[in-house]
């Protein structure tokens, strides 16, 4: 089941031109052709996202406004195509609640890249409050409001002689803690910054595309918004800059209003989204946690598991049943000190393997749990032998680094596409499924109803 997309717009060929850029992408489409529809097809269908044509009528911006004054629909991004190169209008339509403007009509890679970026966003959200439910439901305490710093915006310019002038137009636009950088120390250590906005100059080898994929890969940066800025309007290499992590891509002349606009809507969101993670991580308490390797537990996991399931309107999911293999023989040959420094790392392996959205569970001894949302048969595939290959990777450092232990791991996999399956239903098919990897040889991963998949 593909990701849900309206797409608003007046005009039949307009709507036809759009449907057939998101082929690639295996969305399903509805259409509207009137404010009165767009609304009515936003909260029944609750889209994953809605492509609108500027000039809809009734107008595009007042559309997007009642959208977002909506509890239901208040949290559907909203793409805006067709505008002009015109900065007041793109100002209008972000503080109206739009996630982002495209002059013309936008082509398929730039569409596309567009819609990836806001949907994994609109995704980890969505994670997040689902795992705060399920702490709310088990009577954890909810985390008090915390006081919030000034914003704190740090700018990498196309040059050293414009940094001065970007900072004072941001400035002026909004109050926030503005700092200048050089692309050779964005990625000093100990840099602390809410935002990036990093300038690319095509061709450039220090260009912003790769200290975004940079950025977004280090801990300490990943969950900071990225901004790049090009200043041509048709900059195509610029189009790749939403799969490698950007929040978005600023065109033309650069506009600290424009910036500011921006960055007011990203930030709220950004602090919104942090609220929820701490909230998660750090409030979550024993009751749900596995105390050796800090990953949740079974309780935690069968709850979680349950919720997703019982979701309407979810896509299809898959669990995962891990299994080291041998483990036994790794406590009686090392030690047991040395077999909880190897649970340790192996939970430390996955976690880092896996997307922010999935969740990681140890549910007893050696195994462990995964479950992937907005998963299909073959990214569940990917994501397993991905697992499988990163508990693998090389010999886990165990007793302060003086022991050096090999380690593989059996997968078995259950699928749900959408269907009734419930959750015992799941977990019995995952571990028939892990059963049969470790009958046939193991470290490898096994889907329900098949021999083996190396």
């Amino acid at each position: 089941m593909g990701r849900r997309i309206l797409i608003a717009d007046d005009l039949v060929t307009d709507r036809i031109a759009i449907k057939a850029r998101l082929a690639a992408g295996h969305y399903r489409v509805a259409q509207a052709r009137d404010r009165n529809e767009l609304l009515h097809l936003a909260r029944v269908e609750q889209p994953d996202a809605i492509l609108m044509d500027i000039d809809f009528p009734g107008g595009g911006i007042e559309a997007c406004r009642a959208l977002g004054t909506s509890p239901v629909t208040g949290d559907i991004p909203v793409v805006l195509y067709g505008v002009a190169d015109d900065g007041a209008t793109r100002i209008a339509a972000f503080e109206a609640g739009a996630e982002e403007c495209l002059c013309a009509m936008p082509d398929e890679r730039r569409l596309l890249a567009v819609l990836r970026s806001l949907l994994r966003a609109r995704s980890e959200r969505a994670e997040l409050a689902r795992r705060q439910a399920l702490i709310v439901t088990d009577g954890l305490a909810e985390a008090g409001v915390a006081f919030e710093p000034p914003t704190q915006v740090t700018l990498v310019p196309p040059d050293p002689a414009h940094g001065p002038e970007w900072r004072r137009a941001l400035e002026a636009a909004v109050p926030a803690r503005v700092m200048l950088a050089a692309p050779a120390n964005v990625l000093d250590p100990g840099r602390v910054t809410d935002a990036f906005v990093i300038a690319h100059v095509p061709g450039r080898t220090d260009s912003a595309l790769g200290l975004v994929a940079e950025l977004r890969a280090r801990p300490a940066t990943r969950h900071a918004i990225i901004i790049v800025t090009t200043p041509y309007l048709k900059d195509t290499s610029a189009d790749q800059a939403p799969d490698l992590g950007a929040d978005a891509v600023m065109r033309g002349a650069f506009r600290g209003d424009e910036l500011a606009a921006r960055l007011r809507r990203l930030i709220a969101r950004k602090r919104e989204t942090d609220r929820l993670r701490a909230l998660v991580e750090d409030q979550l308490g024993e009751a749900l946690r596995d105390p050796l390797t800090g990953l949740f537990n079974r309780r935690y996991a069968e709850c979680y598991l349950s919720r997703v399931l019982r979701e309407p309107g979810r896509g299809a999911c898959a669990l995962l049943m891990l299994d080291l293999d041998h483990f036994k023989a790794v406590n009686d040959r090392y030690g047991h000190l040395a077999g909880d420094d190897v649970l340790r790392e192996t939970a430390c392996r996955l976690r880092g393997a896996l997307r922010d959205t999935d969740l990681v569970a140890r549910i007893g001894g050696e195994e462990f749990l995964v479950v992937l949302t907005d998963t299909g048969p073959d990214m569940a595939r990917r994501m397993a032998n991905r697992l499988r290959r990163a508990v693998s990777a090389g010999p886990m450092p165990a007793c302060a680094g003086t022991l050096a232990v090999p380690v593989t791991v059996s997968i078995g996999v259950a699928l749900c596409d959408g269907g009734s399956n419930g959750p015992r239903a799941m977990v019995e098919r995952a571990d028939r499924a892990l059963y049969a990897s470790k009958a046939a040889g193991r470290n490898r991963v096994t889907f329900t109803a098949e021999r083996s998949a190396a």
